[in-house]
């Protein structure tokens, strides 16, 4: 599973990175963490157009959203 820290980006650079590494490797699994509720909503839908599944938790103070392939 590859992890993709996007903590600190502003939109939509976080979405756009997310994005290109899903388009790269398809079917891998992702890890990405993200410090805004906006970062992390805007992820969990742009996995939902890519027709896949996501869950959502925490890892400290941040988000963990794990992308699956």
């Amino acid at each position: 599973m590859k992890e993709i820290d996007v903590r600190g980006l502003s939109c939509p650079e976080p979405v756009l990175i997310v994005m290109d590494e899903m388009d790269a490797n398809p079917g891998q699994d992702l890890a990405v963490l993200a410090d805004a509720a906006h970062t992390r909503d805007n992820i969990v839908k742009l996995a939902g157009e890519y027709k896949r599944d996501c869950r959502v938790g925490m890892r400290g103070k941040d988000f963990e959203i794990i992308i699956q392939g």
